[in-house]
């Protein structure tokens, strides 16, 4: 849709420039269409009339060159004029204005017309409505003098005119700039959604191989130990689980790319329960049912508290705690070794490192995306992980 809505823009944007340098030859079309009509007067005067013939080339050429400086105005592209080719355009004007209006044709009056409402239209593409309306109210006043050499009729329908190609000239730069915002805000929506899925990515790649890796550094550890005490078999069976485990992430890799990254309560209680326990960590599992609604987002938070559990203390005892009260899900996790963390940061083990860790950031974005929050504080040698969700209306009824 962003492709279309660029390529419309464009395209319209190209109509309003050719429709503008069409419309800036009117002068030329005006005078040669006068010039038939009132051909006595211009025979009388084919001098002046050659003048004006050569000044509504000028002035044409000048509409031209401002047409298209109002046009790179509007699309943010401008381009810088020269004053002396501005000078010149409002020279021509005027000499054009005066010209026609000495030739002592009513019909040429509407030529001179037609030259100020070409000329000011061909700025009014990059101008506001109110400017707009500006712009429309000085022509007029300055034409209002014009009544006293020129035919009142085709004064006022000159009037009309400079009118009509004003705010048609404006309607058309209007499109273009609604096309315009409309195109930067799909493109601004597409680079928010690269943005969002970057995230994604990278959080879901934190999360899911946070676990993965902290399980594959538990078991090398215990197969290592178990070696050391002469337990090969075991060791041997403890080595496959970190295989399947490597060959698994693969699989992971893909899943996290396609978003089809997704988590239960009841498995990551069990994982958590086989992971710490591999660890020589006694989980306890404690409270209430956990909604189907929040189950999701809380399995997010077990997945990640455990893995800080094993990464940032030396805990000996988990407890995951839940409880639905007040129309909300809190969830506990609750570990032993904020007293005795060998490596443990200010606010204690799990807690978020002073950098801000990635883990904590993706755990709050997840349940703020429903409406919870995450805390973390301590209680003597216990440190605490609370994630709380709100239920969703359909839950409560």
């Amino acid at each position: 849709m962003g492709d279309r809505t660029t390529a419309s823009a464009r395209r319209f944007e190209t109509y309003v420039r050719w429709s503008a340098y069409t419309a800036a030859t009117v002068p030329i079309l005006s005078l040669v269409g006068g010039a038939r009509a009132a051909a006595e007067a211009v025979a009388e005067h084919r001098a002046a009339f050659v003048v004006a013939v050569a000044l509504a080339i000028v002035l044409v050429a000048g509409n031209i060159l401002m047409c298209r400086w109002s046009v790179d105005v509007l699309v943010r592209r401008p381009r810088r004029v020269p004053v002396a080719v501005v000078v010149v355009w409002l020279l021509a004007l005027a000499g054009l204005v005066t010209v026609t209006l000495a030739l002592a044709a009513p019909v040429l009056g509407l030529t001179a017309a037609v030259a100020v409402g070409s000329a000011g239209s061909s700025l009014v593409l990059m101008l506001d409505a109110r400017r707009t309306l500006y712009l429309n109210a000085v022509l007029v006043v300055v034409a209002v003098p014009l009544a006293a050499v020129a035919d009142l009729n085709l004064l006022v329908t000159g009037v009309l005119l400079i009118s009509l190609l004003l705010w048609t000239y404006w309607s058309s730069g209007w499109l273009l700039r609604v096309l315009r915002e409309l195109q930067e805000a799909h493109e601004d929506r597409a680079a928010l959604e690269l943005a969002n899925e970057r995230l994604r990515i990278s959080r879901d790649l934190h999360d899911v191989f946070g676990r993965t890796l902290a399980t594959i550094a538990v078991k090398s550890e215990l197969a290592s130990e178990l070696v050391r005490r002469g337990g090969s078999e075991q060791a041997a069976d403890e080595i496959a689980a970190v295989r399947r485990l490597a060959q698994e992430a693969g699989s992971e890799v893909r899943r996290v790319v396609r978003g089809e990254v997704h988590v239960t309560w009841d498995d990551e209680v069990s994982g958590a329960r086989s992971l710490l326990g591999s660890a020589g960590i006694r989980c306890t599992v404690v409270g209430d049912p956990v909604p189907e609604e929040c189950a999701e987002g809380l399995a997010w938070v077990v997945r990640e508290g455990v893995t800080n559990v094993l990464h940032h203390s030396v805990a000996t005892q988990v407890t995951l705690a839940t409880t639905t009260e007040d129309g909300q899900v809190l969830l506990t996790i609750a570990n032993d070794g904020a007293g005795r963390a060998v490596d443990a940061v200010p606010d204690g083990p799990g807690a978020p490192r002073p950098d801000g860790g990635t883990g904590l950031r993706a755990m709050s974005e997840r349940i703020g995306a429903l409406g919870g929050h995450v805390a973390t504080s301590r209680d003597g040698d216990w440190f605490l992980l609370e994630a709380t969700i709100p239920l969703p209306e359909r839950a409560l009824a």
